[in-house]
């Protein structure tokens, strides 16, 4: 896994009793790891421009916010926002698997399962926590598809920021049946139609 300090999460976690203290440095590590396909994409020297796991939860946060409260849908708001922010928090201890790393769904799961409850070992916030990070896995909710479509949907326009013609990335945009964010998929394919299309490092 590419992170920007290997040591980044042991310098600190676990070395206070302050369940606040121990969460953020846990937390931190998200900071601190890199999405793993865009180095697998872009090579190691795209390193300085490659987004974090936090930076991509953020974004899915913004995304959720802002597109219930333009389209008036008839979501949850504040358990979207809340499901975006935490649904990484397995990769604090496993890292961001991509589809070249051959890992499957059933071990995934598995390994980000265990991963979460040592994350929130010990806080007063984990059964909350835990809750939304399941509810978005299993996926069966209303709000749970909404935030798993959106989140290919944020793959997506990172991408075009990155300069790529979305169109490419088939895996992605057939993931996504919300007419909303569809509408969103088409637009997008119209204004990144002459970017970058070399994806053969990996397949999304």
């Amino acid at each position: 896994m590419y992170v920007k300090d290997q040591d980044l999460y042991e310098r600190f976690a676990g070395k206070s009793e302050n369940s606040i203290i121990n969460f953020y440095f846990r937390l931190n590590q998200l900071k601190n790891l890199y999405r793993q396909g865009w180095i697998q994409l872009k090579g190691e020297e795209f390193k300085e421009k490659c987004e974090s796991v936090a930076d991509h939860s953020f974004g899915l946060a913004m995304l959720s916010n802002t597109i219930i409260k333009k389209y008036s849908l008839n979501l949850d708001e504040e358990k979207c926002f809340k499901m975006a922010l935490v649904h990484e928090l397995g990769e604090i201890h496993v890292g961001d698997f991509t589809p070249v790393d051959n890992v499957s769904d059933e071990e995934k799961h598995k390994l980000e399962y265990d991963a979460v409850k040592k994350v929130l070992k010990d806080c007063e916030w984990e059964d909350e926590y835990f809750r939304l990070w399941e509810e978005f896995e299993d996926c069966k909710t209303k709000e749970a598809v909404f935030v798993k479509e959106l989140d290919s949907l944020e793959f997506l326009m990172q991408a075009a920021c990155y300069g790529y013609d979305i169109s490419i990335f088939n895996r992605s945009i057939s993931r996504v049946k919300n007419e909303v964010l569809v509408n969103i998929i088409e637009e997008m394919k119209v204004l990144t139609k002459n970017g970058d299309t070399d994806i053969s490092r990996i397949k999304r």
